[in-house]
């Protein structure tokens, strides 16, 4: 039997008929669908959602100068250098120019990764040589942001908080202070956002993940303690 040659013309013809096919389906494929949104590219997805890291694990942390203690939750960082993952000064702002930072813990992973959320810290600092009235402002940022008291571990603090942005609230400062001894004693819990939900798949973070973040801050104020005089 003699096979017959398939001319190089013929060859063309064919390669253009299929691709004048598929094309119109790849593109109907491709084509943004109004009111659908478009797929997240690979490199700018979250990662999915499973357990949550264990590592490095709880510990405590202990300030043996100024007699304070508080525990670090699991997959926390903490580093008692200013800098190093944080400033001080651009979380805790209405802070006094004499205040020292002593520690500040960081969240290692993002608890919300489809969302704006963009880190959490959990600061301790001092400011020595002032007085209760002086302590006590430092939890008010400015008006019209109101204050309150609270008791943590039998000790009252002067709650209030502080919150800065341009289009959204990019960062908001929840402010805890306590005079003892002439020194005031700071711990801020500061939640950092980013604005641009709705883009590539990333959403303005929700009240319920911004509950979830609050609480998980909370849990360190209320391992706070101080040393017994």
């Amino acid at each position: 039997m003699r096979l017959t040659a398939v001319r190089p013309s013929t060859t063309i013809a064919l390669l253009a008929l299929l691709s004048s096919i598929a094309l119109p389906c790849a593109q109907a494929q491709s084509r943004p669908i109004p009111g659908k949104p478009e797929p997240v590219p690979p490199l700018l997805q979250g990662k999915s959602l499973g357990p949550e890291p264990t590592t490095p694990p709880a510990r405590p942390f202990h300030d043996a100068h100024y007699g304070v203690s508080f525990t670090v939750p699991p997959a926390w960082n903490l580093t008692r250098k200013d800098g190093d993952v944080s400033t001080f000064n651009l979380d805790a702002r209405n802070a006094a120019h004499t205040a020292q930072m002593r520690s500040v813990a960081s969240i290692s992973f993002n608890p919300h990764p489809y969302s704006t959320f963009s880190g959490a810290f959990f600061y301790f600092s001092v400011t020595p040589n002032v007085t209760a009235n002086q302590c006590a402002a430092q939890a008010s940022a400015r008006a019209p942001h109101t204050t309150s008291t609270t008791q943590v571990a039998g000790v009252t603090f002067t709650h209030g908080y502080d919150e800065h942005g341009g289009i959204c609230t990019e960062s908001r400062d929840e402010i805890y202070t306590t005079h003892r001894a002439d020194t005031c004693y700071r711990f801020d819990a500061v939640i950092n956002n980013f604005c641009g939900g709705d883009v590539s798949g990333v959403q303005d973070i929700t009240e319920r993940e911004l509950d979830d973040v609050r609480k998980r801050m909370q849990s360190i104020l209320n391992t706070i303690r101080f040393d017994s005089n």
